[in-house]
């Protein structure tokens, strides 16, 4: 498949599943494609559906670095904590991983928020769970520690204070087992 009709098709799936413009830029042109698969063989497929059960393990994540010199921070986040329709805990901040080698071995990278499994509360209908992979400066930056509460996380300020720049993006949804 040409690398145009894959940015239509994801940025088509960014549109649908509301994550453009409000989390990923329009039209946003991809570097790279973000692939994750949990230990079941589930893979993230722009929008597809992963119980909270079987996305509770930390996923295998892979990219193809565009610049070997680079290194690169990968962020995961749910804007519909609680829920999509009163998202007053969003964003959610599920994993950050900053300093990660062009090889793309995150255990190389510094976890500054370790990987956190779905947990969307009952009743609470789709939560989407944001794959979001950036380059960073070409100076390794100290990121510091991250504030302990995972909710109400300002990723874009994060992103612009680190002079961050998207370059791959995948997603998942995923709802309340018991729903």
């Amino acid at each position: 498949m040409p690398l145009v009709t894959m940015d239509m098709n994801l940025n088509s799936s960014l549109k649908k599943a509301e994550i453009s413009p409000n989390i990923v830029p329009e039209n946003f042109t991809p570097s790279t494609l973000v692939s994750a698969t949990y230990a079941n063989g589930e893979d993230v497929a722009l929008g597809n559906f992963i119980k909270p059960s079987e996305s509770a393990d930390t996923p295998k994540v892979a990219f193809i670095a565009p610049d070997e010199t680079a290194e690169y921070t990968l962020l995961v986040v749910d804007p519909d904590a609680p829920s999509k329709e009163d998202p007053k805990w969003g964003p959610y901040r599920h994993w950050v991983i900053t300093n990660i080698p062009a090889s793309g071995d995150l255990s190389k990278g510094n976890a500054l928020a370790p990987y956190m499994g779905p947990a969307p509360p009952p009743k609470t209908r789709d939560h989407r769970y944001i794959f979001l992979l950036y380059k960073q400066p070409r100076t390794q930056a100290d990121f510091g520690t991250l504030a302990e509460e995972s909710n109400n996380w300002d990723f874009k300020a994060f992103v612009n204070q680190h002079n961050l720049e998207l370059i791959g993006v995948n997603f998942f949804i995923s709802r309340n087992d018991d729903n």
